[in-house]
């Protein structure tokens, strides 16, 4: 049976099937260590034994943003590697220096943004701006609709995911997204299992003892997506939510077309095992 979705232009989503919209990766997970959450712009937090106070200006991926604050990732040369939960300053800009608002941020925006230079020692990390600039570069558009496709595989067969505690995605066969990209899908994906989530092969699960060949992982769910064409517009793919070898569900030769700024798709068969 095969069912489709779309993911619009601003990051939202109209499943044909009527599941929720949104992936809120911005509130994925609980943070470790995160210490005080409501940092002023450009505030150090109280127990920062972190980067060097230094005033400084780094590029980033927005990867969700809402009111409260972004997820971001380091982008290009960025010196800064690795996630951030980064709280909202006062001063917006677009590329030509004119003030934007916050309900403008969207995912896979590269943006400037200038700080104390503080971060808290958490994950993902934490600061506050007190300047953003929006740059008219951009990230993988692809981000979007994985993160679709990550939200209705979790919510297909809802008891596949009971009583785990930890989910992992293994994003090593998508080559169109970068490294944090990856790791920011990763951690956003979580959320969508009300778990913590973190990129891991299905090997390094078996070599850390967390799944047994035979039977499974027995608190833990895998996501495995393999990206099997990209022409820019379109894109062809398979994923996979796995706690044993009969216990499973598929979505099987997904095709994606990106138009008019948004992504729709269609899935050609769901299996379960």
């Amino acid at each position: 049976t095969g069912i489709n979705s779309s993911v619009a232009a601003d990051g939202g989503s109209e499943a044909g099937n009527g599941r929720d919209t949104g992936a809120g990766g911005s509130e994925a997970g609980a943070d470790r260590n995160t210490g005080d959450a409501g940092l002023k712009p450009g505030q150090a937090p109280a127990d920062t034994a972190v980067l060097s106070g230094d005033a400084r200006t780094e590029r980033f991926e927005i990867l969700d943003a809402d009111d409260d604050g972004m997820l971001v990732c380091g982008a290009g040369s960025n010196g800064m590697s690795g996630l951030f939960r980064v709280g909202h300053g006062s001063v917006l800009e677009d590329a030509d220096g004119k003030s934007v608002r916050i309900s403008e941020l969207k995912s896979g925006m590269i943006v400037e943004l200038s700080w104390e230079g503080y971060v808290l020692e958490s994950y993902p990390g934490q600061f506050s701006y007190q300047k953003l600039r929006i740059t008219q570069e951009k990230g993988s558009r692809e981000l979007e609709f994985y993160k679709q496709l990550i939200k209705d595989l979790a919510e297909v067969d809802p008891g596949l995911n009971d009583g785990i505690t930890q989910s992992y995605f293994d994003l090593s066969m998508v080559d169109s997204l970068s490294d944090a990209e990856k790791e920011g899908l990763a951690y956003m994906g979580g959320t969508c299992f009300g778990t913590w989530g973190e990129l891991a092969t299905e090997k390094d699960l078996v070599e850390s003892g967390a799944l047994d060949p035979q039977k499974g992982l027995e608190y833990g769910i895998l996501v495995t997506i393999e990206e099997t064409s990209n022409s820019g517009s379109r894109l062809t793919c398979s994923a996979r939510k796995y706690r044993s070898g009969t216990g499973a569900y598929y979505f099987s030769d997904v095709t994606a077309t990106y138009k008019d700024g948004g992504w729709t798709y269609k899935v050609g068969a769901e299996m379960i095992s």
